[in-house]
This record gives C-alpha cells, sequence and structure tokens, in this order.
C-alpha cells in the first residue's frame, strides 16, 4: 500500500485579522497601570535618593559645626592667653615701658552708644499743620 500526500497550497494573503476591541482596551488598561505604577515607584525613589542626600549634607554640617567650635575655642583660650597681663608686664618692661600714673589714665566715653538711637522715619507728603500755629498766623 502506497500512500500517497498531496500537497495544497493556502493563499491566505485575502484574510483580515478582525480587531479585538475588548483586548486591545485590556492591554491599554495594563500598559496605562503599568506606567501609573513606574511613576509611583520613580517618585517614592527620588524621594528616598533626596533623603539620604540630606543626611548626609546634615552630617557634613554636624561635622563642620564641631570643627568650628573647636576652634572658637582654640582662639578663645589663645586671646584670653594672649591678654593675660603675667606675660604682657614682661614684654612691656622689656621694651622700656612702664606702668602709668594714676594722672596719665584718662577714661574716654564709649565712640558708640551701648543702645542705637531710636529712629524717625520721614513721611512724604504735607506735613502736619498745628493748629495752634494756625491761630497765631491769624492773629497776625
Amino acid at each position: 500500500m502506497t500512500e500517497i500526500y498531496m500537497i495544497k497550497q493556502i493563499d491566505n494573503s485575502r484574510l483580515m485579522k478582525e480587531l479585538d476591541l475588548n483586548r486591545t482596551r485590556e492591554c491599554l488598561h495594563l500598559i496605562l497601570f503599568g506606567l501609573f505604577c513606574l511613576l509611583i515607584f520613580l517618585f517614592v525613589a527620588m524621594q528616598h535618593h533626596k533623603v539620604l542626600q540630606l543626611g548626609y549634607e546634615i552630617e557634613n554640617q554636624k561635622r563642620e559645626l564641631n570643627q568650628l567650635l573647636e576652634l572658637n575655642q582654640q582662639l578663645k583660650m589663645e586671646t584670653a592667653h594672649l591678654k593675660d597681663p603675667k606675660r604682657i608686664i614682661p614684654i612691656a618692661k622689656q621694651l622700656g615701658l612702664q606702668e602709668a600714673a594714676f594722672d596719665q589714665v584718662m577714661v574716654w566715653p564709649a565712640p558708640f552708644p551701648e543702645e542705637p538711637a531710636t529712629t524717625m522715619v520721614a513721611r512724604g507728603g504735607k506735613l502736619p499743620i498745628d493748629s495752634g500755629a494756625l491761630r497765631l498766623q491769624g492773629a497776625q
């Protein structure tokens, strides 16, 4: 028994695929949901990155503050050492200076007042008119 196979050429070029609107709508919904999830993830990641960045910046600022406080303390100690009379008097004697007599010391007032003077702000326009001045002008 011999088997015979026949090959038939099928031409599907004239067939058109029918659009499935439900499937298209479902794919569009999935894409939009995926984009929404991606945006939420990116927003959370950006916030997390910003928090980490600000944390590092705060630590750097704290470190710098501690260094400045330490430098300030060192400068205060150096200033106190330089103002020490025990150090100044021998240096002055080496330079040939003598202590001032009581009648040679003059105390000057501070160059600037302790409290600032109250300031007056000028107003534009007409000056206020005093009613007493008007009476005086009318009597003349």
